[in-house]
């Protein structure tokens, strides 16, 4: 059941899926091997593909006339799969020999649909340098080690498998394509793979894409309404032309940098702010679980120039550890963006 997620999503899907877990993955297997529980790998299974149709993506909006939809739905559930190994391995990942030998390629590994909507999940390799604890252990000195260090981080650059969706949902005329963001790629990579996956739709000669819809109209809304979420990170410049980068360096139950006293006490300060960089978390309880979707989005600075607003091309969505989530977080990023469609 391992995959490549954080242990903090995958513990909630393992307990979504009927698993107790223990500390960690090592921790949890042994957990499950000693009490001799059946585990229903039928609805662990159904968890995780939907979390590869929402987990850590970043997502483009294209809008789409509503006479192209059945033409749409029929090429996305026409579509061949690949005969690429990541396609016979779905939903898990390829061993790693397989993984070493993987290629940028985008292959079909399936074509998923339930009630938002209906998709193609592509599977491609990419090379991500990665920041890794390094344990004492591994030292020939180890006590030595951890009197000159508290921790030893390496650098290692290792392929990673990805799945990107190219999702039309049911009830919005936006196609979404969505890449798949794990820690450590570059924002380069990210708008690569998008522009890939528009080639591919746009060569099914159906619908046009063009550009995505700009989500910057959605910045400002979200930070003046502060019953929407917690907003946890914030970049804005000032009217002296400061800028600022905000960010609680824990998450608690109460903290919102909104209503933080250093933020408010500086924005009261100057005469206005133009924030262009924000991130902002749900947090609510099912089943003794705590779900926490987020949604950041980021310009590369306050002004698009000749003093136009800055251009937001996707949005980061991110800890949607169910297609629930990952729904909850695009109608609130819809509402504040007041997309029409």
């Amino acid at each position: 059941m391992r995959h490549r997620m954080t242990w903090t999503n995958a513990r909630m899907l393992l307990r979504m899926g009927g698993v107790a877990t223990s500390h960690g993955w090592d921790q949890t297997l042994k957990k499950v091997e000693e009490s001799g529980v059946e585990v229903e790998y039928g609805k662990l299974e159904d968890c995780l593909v939907e979390h590869l149709l929402c987990g850590e993506k970043f997502t483009k909006l294209y809008p789409v006339d509503p006479s192209q939809r059945a033409a749409l739905q029929a090429k996305i559930v026409e579509t061949e799969l690949s005969e690429a190994p990541s396609a016979k391995a779905y939903p898990y990942l390829v061993p790693d020999d397989v993984l070493s030998d993987g290629t940028g390629d985008l292959n079909v590994v399936r074509v998923e649909s339930n009630e938002d909507g209906v998709g193609i999940l592509f599977s491609s390799v990419l090379w991500v340098k990665t920041r890794e604890e390094i344990s004492f252990e591994d030292f020939g000195e180890p006590e030595d080690m951890r009197g000159r260090y508290e921790e030893v981080i390496g650098l290692a650059r290792r392929p990673v498998q990805m799945y990107h969706v190219v999702w039309l949902p049911h009830h919005r005329d936006f196609l979404e394509v969505r890449v798949d963001s794990p820690r450590g790629i570059v924002e380069a990579d990210i708008h690569a793979l998008h522009s890939r996956l528009k080639d591919e739709v746009n060569s099914w000669g159906v619908a046009s894409l063009d550009g995505s819809v700009n989500l910057f109209p959605a910045v400002r809304p979200f930070y003046d309404d502060a019953t929407e979420g917690t907003v946890t990170q914030m970049t804005f410049q000032t009217t002296t032309g400061a800028i600022k980068d905000e960010k609680m360096p824990r998450r608690r139950r109460d903290s919102d940098q909104r209503t933080e006293a250093y933020h408010v006490a500086g924005k009261e300060a100057v005469d206005a702010i133009a924030i262009y960089r924000i991130t902002v978390e749900w947090g609510f309880r099912e089943d003794d679980l705590t779900f926490s979707p987020s949604v950041t989005l980021a310009a590369s600075g306050p002004s698009g120039g000749n003093s136009k607003d800055p251009l937001i091309t996707g949005a980061l969505i991110k800890n949607c550890v169910r297609a629930s989530d990952y729904e909850f977080a695009i109608e609130r990023l819809g509402k504040k963006a007041k997309l029409e469609h």
